[in-house]
């Protein structure tokens, strides 16, 4: 196959594929290489990108699973080669989320799918399936953070009572500012960092209680304010013998500390056994306050907690202060049961123990967290960090630690310690001192660095500040990246020598740009957004923004997460328009408003002519009597009641914001097709600036602007009937940025600022209807009234830039917003179309078919029809 292509075409695979073909297990190279002469081709040139991606997919899979893979492989290009490629390729990211005897069973349902509709099953193995995820999903024990997002986002927002997001631990890990992992849950201050996908156990009820567990201790660590330690707070646990106050005269002279834990941590000529102890004295202080405070998670989090300590080592394995730290370790995750620990640090660990178990209370706050580090390290700096005798170890009750020891003791051994250790840590004769390694992290308590969180809490609100201030306090820039090269020194120690300088300017680098990103986001957030490079669903941590899934009519299934919907408040321009609309229309107005106050009802109606009701009804008494005076029958109904009448109607119309909405009124219309555009972003930008520069050259009304002035209409006599509404507007280019524009929320009350977004309601760029009605209909859920509707305006058929994996392709915009529209029937939302576009028919009968739908012929009737349709559907 090779053989029969151009030299060009060959290159690159020697180049690259070849290399790529070594991570291919030996034996299985031939039986890989002979798949390609089963592939379609006009040419043999397609062999080399098959090769090259496929091989290097396989690479990252152990060389067990090949024979398994290709053989499946085999089965599938006998009945769908094209799909090859894709599940190959993807098998990697399918393995990661099923154990390798799934993957089988993942594969035949994939075939199955095939064999009834080969379009299903190619978005299946392209991983672009909604009933691939469903399977993945029944297969795998783990959980994926995308799944249970939002459910611990509410979660984390309710414990922390502040706004914090739940984002993946990679995208703090690829800031570079100081978080290295991209596996253990952090936070920066602000947010919550966790893994994207968890599969510790064989459940998924089990995964899901890790997430909750490491997810509850970082926000405890915001919520019982382990980042907002003062310097010169007091203690509680100490109070009148703070160590603080007499340790911080010493450092009079120095520079002045430019944030509160750098000026703590500077007490300490051990920086990193400092860091280590505190860290561990703050984690069981949060363990303990979570553990208390939400009596729900208890069960779950002594069990982590219990799996933390079976993972750890023995004390008596380590070197002494090492072995020290780890009792401190297991002091601190409150842990039962008995360890073998050296007999020569029974009296120190019985002081840690008593110290330990004091900031583990209710009322402990970070600066006795502090206090309990500085009486702590005194005690384990004495220590040598030497090979402890085996022969010299006992069996000890973790229970029984310190009990017999008394504050004040532990207070007097710490403060003899203080003032007579000249030798701190020094070996006995004969041994050899070991560098100090920190203790194996506890993994559920994820990263904890709260000098450096601090320091970018300092960052970010002197970067908040107007120029020039920050220079007025003393905080200079200068001044400020000496800290965080403090900060930061703890993540250096394992870098090669002639690295950390480089590594430590790197990190403080980053973290001078990250305090200032808020503004830099701002003005990106107007800028148009990166395209994916890939047909992949899409993830996304940004506020105000949705993924919804898109129906693909060819392979009959949705395209899981396809779309992101990024919701926007109008801009505010003036509020003229809207009153120049409403005098330009003043007989219309009046007649617009006699009629739907005819719509609204009274509380209480009364209905008379009842055979039983709540009082009689005179008139019909009176005739009554008459009637049988004269000697006919008088009727029985002489009762009238009040019933309780309320219309409960709740409604969003949803006005088609898209570049063609700028056409004239009076002129002809344009084909639709006259305003297809280009696939390539930038082609693209430069067209619609040049449409737009035509069209502010020229004076007229516009499909927009009939569009606003049948709104300006619609809202005076909403008003006057009292029903539920919003206003939303919708654009967009490309499914990564369908833009969803607030008008009129519908819980928000109609005002002067509703007016004037009016004013700014303008064409923008292509038609995305899908999303923006499945994003719409989301407004409609939530509310509790009997009738909901939604009014879709269009001035044209749905149409964007890849509107199908072929790109601009009419019928699959069609089917998707005509599958959006059914997502709003299931759910009790009455949809209407209405769209200027004459030649609506031709598309509207596939689009809303059994449901109603109208062309509007003359578009400068819009705003006298709009009105009468909306009293036609609510009564």
């Amino acid at each position: 196959a090779i053989a029969k292509t151009n030299w060009r075409d060959v290159k690159p695979f020697f180049e690259h594929g070849a290399r790529a073909l070594a991570g291919v297990e030996k034996s299985q190279r031939s039986r890989f290489l002979a798949l390609t002469e089963r592939l379609p081709r006009e040419t043999g040139a397609n062999v080399i990108p098959f090769l090259i991606e496929t091989s290097a997919a396989l690479a990252e899979m152990e060389q067990s699973t090949h024979p398994a893979l290709l053989g499946m492989a085999e089965r599938l290009v006998g009945v769908c080669p094209a799909a090859v490629s894709d599940f190959l390729k993807n098998a990697p990211k399918v393995q990661a989320r099923i154990k390798d005897q799934q993957l089988a069973r993942w594969f035949d349902e994939g075939m199955r799918i095939l064999e009834e509709n080969e379009d299903g099953g190619l978005a299946f193995f392209r991983l672009e399936s909604g009933r691939g995820e469903r399977v993945l999903e029944a297969l795998s024990s783990g959980v994926g953070l995308d799944r249970i997002k939002d459910l611990l986002t509410m979660y984390c927002r309710a414990l922390a009572g502040e706004s914090v997001d739940l984002m993946p631990v990679q995208d703090l890990k690829e800031k570079n500012i100081g978080w290295n992992s991209a596996e253990r849950a952090t936070t920066e201050g602000k947010n919550i960092f966790v893994p994207s996908f968890v599969e510790r156990y064989p459940t998924k009820d089990e995964n899901f209680d890790w997430f909750k567990v490491i997810v509850t201790h970082q926000v405890g660590h915001l919520e019982f304010g382990s980042f907002a330690f003062a310097y010169d707070t007091p203690s509680t646990l100490f109070s009148g013998s703070d160590q603080r106050a007499v340790l911080g005269k010493d450092s009079t002279g120095k520079k002045r500390a430019t944030s509160d834990l750098e000026r703590f941590f500077d007490l300490f000529p051990d920086r990193k056994l400092a860091s280590d102890i505190f860290m561990l004295v703050e984690d069981g202080r949060v363990d303990h306050l979570v553990k208390g405070s939400y009596r729900g998670i208890r069960t779950s989090y002594n069990r982590v907690q219990g799996e933390s300590i079976a993972e750890r080592p023995s004390p008596e394995t380590l070197p002494l202060r090492e072995a020290l730290m780890e009792v401190l370790v297991r002091l601190s995750l409150q842990t039962a049961g008995s360890i073998s620990t050296p007999v020569e640090l029974h009296e120190h660990i019985d002081a840690i123990a008593t110290l330990t178990r004091g900031v583990q209370a209710d009322a402990a706050t970070v600066e006795d967290a502090a206090e309990t580090t500085l009486r702590i390290y005194e005690l384990v700096s004495q220590v040598p960090n030497v090979e402890s005798p085996e022969e010299k170890t006992e069996e000890r009750d973790m229970d029984e630690m310190g009990k017999e020891e008394s504050p004040e003791g532990v207070e007097q051994m710490t403060q003899e310690l203080q003032t007579g250790g000249g030798g701190k840590g020094q070996p006995p004769q004969g041994k050899q001192q070991r560098e100090y390694k920190s203790p194996k992290q506890v993994e559920f308590r994820g990263d904890f660095k709260p000098e450096l969180v601090q320091a970018l809490k300092e960052l970010r609100k002197q970067k908040s500040k107007p120029e020039g201030e920050m220079q007025m306090e003393g905080m200079s820039q200068e001044a400020l990246k000496q800290m965080l090269e403090k900060s930061v020194e703890m993540e250096m120690m394992d870098a090669q020598e002639g690295e950390v300088d480089d590594q430590s300017s790197n990190f403080v680098d980053n973290l001078m740009n990250e305090a200032s990103n808020q503004e830099a986001k701002a003005r990106q957030g107007s800028q148009f957004p990166h395209v994916p490079e890939d047909d992949r669903p899409l993830s996304t941590t940004e506020p105000k923004t949705f993924l919804y899934d898109e129906w693909d009519f060819r392979a009959a299934d949705y395209k899981p997460r396809w779309c992101a919907v990024r919701e926007k408040l109008m801009d505010e321009g003036t509020s003229e328009f809207y009153e120049k609309t409403l005098k330009s229309y003043s007989q219309l107005v009046a007649k617009l408003k006699k009629q739907f106050e005819m719509l609204a009802p009274e509380m209480y109606r009364k209905v008379k002519h009842l055979p039983d009701g709540d009082e009689y009804d005179f008139d019909m008494v009176v005739e009554s009597v008459i009637d049988r005076m004269a000697g006919d029958t008088p009727t029985d109904k002489v009762y009238w009641r009040r019933n309780k009448i309320e219309r409960e109607v709740s409604v969003v119309f949803l006005l088609d914001m898209s570049a063609s909405t700028a056409e004239a009124v009076d002129e002809a219309r344009h084909q639709i097709d006259a305003w297809d555009f280009p696939d390539d972003p930038r082609d693209y930008m430069a067209w619609l600036r040049t449409r737009r520069e035509e069209m502010s050259r020229r004076t007229y009304k516009r499909i927009i602007d009939i569009e606003k002035e049948s709104t300006v209409l619609l809202i005076r006599a909403l008003e006057a009937i009292g029903d539920t509404y919003g206003i939303y507007g919708f654009s967009g280019y490309g499914r990564e940025n369908v833009e969803f524009y607030v008008i009129k929320d519908i819980e928000e009350r109609f005002g002067e600022p509703v007016k004037r977004r009016i004013d700014k309601i303008t064409p923008m760029h292509a038609t995305r209807m899908g999303p923006a009605i499945r994003h719409a209909i989301t407004k409609l859920e939530r509310q509790e009234s009997r009738t909901k509707v939604l009014f879709l305006v269009s001035d044209g058929r749905p149409q964007d830039r890849g509107y199908s994996r072929e790109g601009v392709e009419k019928e699959y915009a069609v089917h998707d917003t005509r599958m959006a529209l059914n997502e709003a029937r299931r759910k009790n939302i009455v949809p209407f179309c209405l769209t200027v576009d004459r030649a609506g028919h031709d598309y509207l009968k596939t689009m809303c078919s059994d449901m109603g739908y109208e062309v509007v012929s003359d578009i400068t009737s819009l705003p006298h029809r709009l009105p009468q349709l909306y009293r036609r559907l609510t009564v």
